[in-house]
This record gives structure tokens, C-alpha cells and sequence, in this order.
């Protein structure tokens, strides 16, 4: 009961975290593999994903009814997301693990130093939602899901920062628009957990009460307070997982 307890507590920061930047597996996956050391990784990760797409789906339905996505003219993303994460997760069976984390750590020291020394704007614009074409969507939603297939950890959080700098869009309407792709990466994964039953209910469940919980808490807030607070937690979960990365790579964990 305490384990439990432990863990919706995690899943409710991990919903906020989520909802706001991206990321929040960075907080639920350690948590869930500290408490179940033992327990199959399949499981881990398939419980995981239980609790995050409930969070997501909230977070998505929230910024929908604050007018901040349109979640039906992303469907060309969506679609390539699915097909991205099953086709990643195929990849994955085969790519040696240090060295998908030396690529992913490069990609994240870059995404890192650009935040770091070129400031994009952060002031909520009136301006309607910038639609990428269906080609960029595709692109967008093909290498999200991809990663998300064959790695995981930042995804919603790089998409923000694509929609952001190569999309035209303010940080609180990226990170709606990215909920809506995730939320497809996500359901690709649960299925397959769903499948093999790689799932623990018995956890999973209150966890993703606590999820939504935090993703409707975060959307808000980001709704609210604008572009300012989705950027500096997004800072903050790039630079959490640089330091991940780091540690995993040099320590052999």
C-alpha cells in the first residue's frame, strides 16, 4: 500500500510535468522500477504507459475545451505516429542499447544548447492555430513516433520544440498540438502491452487516476499562465534527461 501510495503521488507530478512539457516518463518509469526491481521490464514499461495515456488523452481534452487545439486537423501526424511507433518498436529488437543512447544523447546536448543561447519568443500570440502541411505532418508524426517506438523518454518534449521552431507556433498551442501526437504513440505502445499482457491493473489503474489528475492541473495552468511556464518546464526536462542520458552512458545502468 505505501508502494502504491509512493507511486500515484509520482504519476500526479509526472501528469503535470507532462502536460505542461513533456516528459513525464522521466518521473514515472525510474519510480515504477524502484519500487518493482524485480519485476519484468515489459510490465514496468507497459504500466507506464497505462497511467500516460489516460494523462494524455485528459491534457489533450483539456486544451481542446480552452480552444488551444484542434485535435481533428492533426489527423495526417496522428496517423503517421501510429505507424512510426510500430516501426520503431521493430527497430528497437535489433539497435544495440549504448549506442541509441550516445545518438539520443548527442540529439539532446543540441536541443539543450539551443534553448540555452538562442531565446525563442514566449509571448501567447492572438494569432489562429498554425496547421503544418500534411507532408510536415507526416514527417513530424512518422519521426515522433518512431522515436517513441525505439526510444521514449522527451518525445512530447521535442515535438514541442519542433512545433515551436520550425512550425511557427507559441509554446502553450505546440504543446497542445503535441499531446495529440503522443497520445497516438501512446496508443500504439498500450496496445502492444495490452496484447502481451505486460500490464500491472492493479497499479496501473491508480496511477492514471493520479495522471489525469496532473494533466488536467498542468494544461490548465499552462493555459493560464501562458508560454512562459511551458518553456522553463521544458528547459528543465531536457536538461533532467542530458543528465539522465550522461549518468546511464558512463555508469553502464
Amino acid at each position: 500500500m505505501p508502494e502504491v501510495v509512493f507511486l500515484c503521488s509520482c504519476a500526479l507530478i509526472a501528469g503535470w510535468v507532462d502536460a505542461v512539457g513533456g516528459g513525464g516518463g522521466l518521473i514515472q518509469i525510474p519510480a515504477l522500477f524502484a519500487v518493482f526491481p524485480s519485476t519484468s521490464p515489459a510490465v514496468l514499461l507497459g504500466t507506464n504507459k497505462l497511467s500516460s495515456f489516460f494523462g494524455t488523452a485528459v491534457a489533450l481534452l483539456r486544451y481542446r475545451s480552452l480552444h488551444f487545439v484542434e485535435p481533428h486537423r492533426w489527423i495526417t501526424a496522428v496517423a503517421a505516429a501510429l505507424v512510426g511507433s510500430g516501426a520503431g518498436a521493430f527497430v528497437a529488437t535489433w539497435v544495440p542499447a549504448n549506442a541509441m543512447r550516445i545518438s539520443v544523447l548527442v540529439l539532446v546536448g543540441c536541443v539543450l544548447a539551443y534553448m540555452m543561447f538562442n531565446r525563442v519568443a514566449t509571448t501567447l500570440t492572438e494569432r489562429p492555430e498554425n496547421i503544418p502541411s500534411r507532408g510536415t505532418q507526416a514527417v513530424l508524426g512518422g519521426g515522433a513516433g518512431m522515436y517513441d517506438g525505439l526510444f521514449g523518454p522527451g518525445t512530447g518534449s521535442f515535438l514541442i520544440l519542433f512545433l515551436v521552431r520550425w512550425g511557427g507556433m507559441d509554446f502553450v498551442r505546440a504543446s497542445a498540438a503535441a499531446k495529440a501526437i503522443n497520445l497516438a504513440t501512446n496508443s500504439g505502445a498500450l496496445g502492444f502491452f495490452v496484447f502481451a499482457h505486460s500490464l500491472e491493473y492493479s497499479v496501473g489503474l491508480p496511477m492514471a487516476v493520479c495522471n489525469v489528475l496532473g494533466a488536467w492541473i498542468g494544461s490548465s495552468m499552462a493555459g493560464r499562465f501562458g508560454p512562459r511556464l511551458v518553456r522553463g518546464v521544458l528547459f528543465t526536462v531536457v536538461a533532467a534527461l542530458c543528465f539522465k542520458l550522461l549518468v546511464e552512458l558512463f555508469l553502464g545502468s
